[in-house]
C-alpha cells in the first residue's frame, strides 16, 4: 500500500517535510494564510501535529497552540499536540497557573484518547490469555501510544504541582501505568501483522514507541542500583545500552512526528543531563550530526540555538557559546522564562572566562526575574561580586546579600532544597569567619564546570593560576579553606594530566578530615576524585575500592549529587553500586 498524505496537498508523513523551503515559509511565516486541516483521518491528524510542532520549534508558540486546540476534543493527535505544548510551557515557566492549566489539558487529553484505545469483550480477553487476539486497528494502536505520552506528562505535572505524599503516590502510579502502556506498544510493534498496513502508520507508531521505551530506559539507568533493583521488582527496567539503541532506532525514522523530539531527547541527554546525573561524557561528534538538520530546519528556533550554544560549551568554545545563548534570547519574547535558562548558562560561561562582572549581571537578572530560587540566585550574586576584586563596596555588598539567605530559603513539604541548604551553610560560615574563599570555583565544581572545561586546557590553566595566586596572598591556616583549595587545585591538575601533584593535593584533603569544622563534603568528594585519578591510570580495582569508600559517607552537603557521580563512575568501570548494608 502506498504512502498516505499527512495533510491534504502536503508530503507524506514519512517523507522529509522540509524538502521544499517554500512550504516551510508557508506555515511558519504566513500565519494569516494558514488553513487548518479539519480531517479526522489518522494520518491527516498526525500531519497536523507535525506542522504544529515545527511551528513551535520555530518560535511560533501561539500559532502552534491554536492549530492543535481546535480539534483537541475530537482527534487524539490534536489532543496530544495541545497537551504537549501546554506541558512544555508549564515546565519552562513553573508558574502555578501554567502548571494547573497544563494538568487540566493533559487530563482532558488522556480521557479523550482513552476512548480510542482497544476495548476487549470477555471472550476476546480469554483469547488474549490463551495467546490469541484480534488484530488492532491503526487508531487503537496509536491511541495506546498517545495515551502513554499524555499520561507521562500528567505524572510529571503531579510531582511539580503538589508535594504531598498522596500526589507522590498518584504520580508514581501514573508513571507505572505509562510504562506498561509503552511496553504494550513495544509488544504490538513486534507482534502485530504489519504487512497489509500503510507503512506510514507503522513508521509513526514505531518512532514513538522506540522513543518512549528508549527514554524510560535511559532515565532509569541513572538511578543507583539499590533503587533500580526495587523498580525491577515491580516491572521497570533501566538499561542505558537498550535506551540508546531504541532512541537511535527512532532517530533513523526521518520525517516522523517524533523524530525532532527524539533529537531533542538525545541532545538534552548528551549536552545537559550527562553532566547533572553523571560525569559529563557527551558524544560531541554525534551531537553535531544530530543538531545539523535541526539548525537547517529551525535556524531561528530559540531551543535549537540554545542547544547549539551548549554544544559549544562542552566543546570548550566559550565565546561562541555566549554568542548563541544571546541569539537564543533575542529570537523570542513569548516565553520569557526560557531566557532565564540562558541567563543561568551565561552566568557559568562568563565564570569560565573569569569575567566576574558579567557573571554577576546574569545572577542579578535571575534574581530580578526568575521565581525558581531567590536563595540560590542571591548566593550566586554574592559570590560573583566577591570574585570581582574591582567591584565597589564588595565585602559590604556580599554581607548584605548573604544575610538575606536564611529568610528566603524554601521548604517543600517540610523539606529543604539541598542546594539552598548548602547556600545557607556557606552564608553562615561567611558570617562567622568572613571567608568566601574560592566560593565561585566551588559552585562551578558542583555543577560539573571543571568536567566541561577539560576540553579547553588554556582555560583550566588560567583558573589554576588564578587560584594559586589568590592562595599565595591569603596565607590562611584554616583547614576548611585549605582543603577546598587543594580539592579544586587537584581537579585542575587531573585535567592537565599532572597526576602526581593531583594525588598529593587529594591526600592532603583526606588527611585534614578530622580537623574540618564546616566543609565535611570535601573528603567524600576528594575520595571520589582520587578514584577518578586511579581510573585514568588504568587502576580499575583501586578506583572501585575508592568509590565504595566514598559512598559510605553520609549526611554532608549535596550528597545526592556525588551519589549520582559515583553511580556513573561505577557503571563506566562495569560494576554496580552495592546495596546498602
Amino acid at each position: 500500500m502506498g504512502h498516505r498524505n499527512a495533510v491534504n496537498g502536503r508530503k507524506s508523513a514519512t517523507s522529509n517535510i522540509f524538502e521544499d523551503s517554500d512550504e516551510v515559509d508557508e506555515f511558519v511565516d504566513a500565519s494569516d494564510k494558514i488553513q487548518y486541516e479539519s480531517s479526522l483521518d489518522l494520518l491527516d491528524t498526525v500531519g497536523e501535529a507535525q506542522i504544529a510542532f515545527n511551528l513551535f520549534l520555530n518560535n511560533k508558540f501561539q500559532m502552534a497552540e491554536d492549530r492543535m486546540r481546535g480539534l483537541a476534543d475530537k482527534s487524539m493527535y490534536h489532543a496530544l499536540g495541545y497537551s504537549t505544548i501546554k506541558f512544555i510551557r508549564a515546565m519552562m515557566t513553573c508558574e502555578r497557573q501554567d502548571l494547573e492549566k497544563a494538568a487540566e489539558v493533559c487530563k482532558d487529553a488522556t480521557n479523550m484518547i482513552s476512548k480510542f484505545r482497544a476495548k476487549f469483550s470477555i471472550t476476546e480477553s480469554l483469547y488474549r490469555i490463551g495467546g490469541q487476539e484480534r488484530s488492532l486497528t491503526d487508531s487503537e494502536m496509536h491511541a495506546e501510544l498517545c495515551y502513554a505520552e499524555t499520561l507521562l506528562a500528567r505524572a510529571i505535572l503531579t510531582f511539580f504541582s503538589d508535594e504531598s505524599l498522596t500526589s507522590f503516590v498518584r504520580g508514581a502510579f501514573r508513571i507505572r501505568t505509562c510504562y506498561q502502556s509503552y511496553k504494550e506498544c513495544q509488544r504490538l510493534l513486534n507482534s502485530q501483522d504489519w504487512e497489509n498496513r500503510d507503512e506510514t502508520v507503522k513508521a509513526q507508531f514505531e518512532s514513538g514507541t522506540r522513543m518512549g521505551v528508549g527514554t524510560f530506559n535511559l532515565l532509569l539507568s541513572t538511578l543507583p542500583s539499590r533503587i533500580l533493583r526495587l523498580l525491577e521488582v515491580v516491572g521497570f527496567s533501566g538499561d542505558k545500552g537498550v535506551g540508546m539503541m531504541e532512541l537511535h532506532g527512532s532517530l533513523a525514522l526521518n520525517g516522523t512526528l517524533r523524530n525532532p523530539m527524539c533529537r531533542l531527547v538525545l541532545l538534552l541527554w548528551h549536552l545537559i543531563a550527562s553532566f547533572l546525573v553523571g560525569m559529563g561524557e557527551p558524544d560531541v561528534p554525534l551531537c553535531r550530526q544530530i543538531l545539523e538538520p535541526m539548525l537547517q530546519n529551525y535556524p531561528q528556533g530559540s531551543i535549537v540555538l540554545f542547544l547549539k550554544a551548549r554544544l559549544f560549551v562542552v566543546s570548550g568554545e566559550i565565546d561562541n557559546a555566549i554568542h548563541y545563548f544571546n541569539r537564543s534570547i533575542d529570537t523570542q519574547d513569548d516565553y520569557r522564562q526560557f531566557h532565564h535558562i540562558c541567563f543561568w548558562e551565561l552566568l557559568f560561561a562568563h565564570s569560565y572566562l573569569q569575567d566576574w562582572k558579567r557573571a554577576a549581571n546574569n545572577a542579578k537578572k535571575l534574581l530580578d526575574e526568575s521565581r525558581w530560587s531567590r536563595c540560590v540566585y542571591t548566593y550566586l550574586l554574592a559570590i560573583m561580586i566577591n570574585a570581582d576584586e574591582t567591584a565597589p563596596n564588595r565585602l559590604d555588598t556580599c554581607r548584605i546579600l548573604l544575610e538575606k539567605i536564611p529568610s528566603i530559603r524554601l521548604r517543600i513539604a517540610g523539606k529543604s532544597i539541598p542546594v539552598e541548604k548548602f547556600c545557607e551553610r556557606k552564608a553562615k560560615r561567611f558570617k562567622a569567619t568572613g571567608s568566601l574563599l574560592f566560593a565561585h570555583y566551588e559552585f562551578m565544581y558542583f555543577w560539573n564546570g571543571f568536567s566541561i572545561l577539560k576540553s579547553n586546557v588554556l582555560l583550566i590553566e588560567s583558573i589554576l593560576k588564578d587560584m594559586e595566586e589568590q592562595w599565595s596572598r591569603v596565607e590562611c591556616d584554616d583547614r576548611d579553606d585549605q582543603s577546598l583549595y587543594f580539592l579544586l587545585k587537584a581537579v585542575c591538575l587531573r585535567n592537565l594530566q599532572r597526576y602526581d601533584e593531583c594525588e598529593k593535593c587529594l591526600l592532603s584533603v583526606i588527611d585534614n578530615e578530622s580537623q574540618l569544622t564546616d566543609h565535611f563534603y570535601l573528603v567524600p568528594n576528594a575520595i571520589f576524585e582520587l578514584a577518578q585519578l586511579q581510573s585514568d591510570l588504568n587502576r580499575g580495582e583501586d578506583a572501585e575500592a575508592l568509590l565504595h569508600r566514598a559512598r559510605t559517607y553520609k549526611g554532608y552537603s549535596l550528597e545526592t549529587k556525588l551519589h549520582f557521580r559515583i553511580h556513573s563512575a561505577m557503571e563506566s568501570l562495569g560494576t554496580r553500586t552495592p546495596m546498602p548494608q
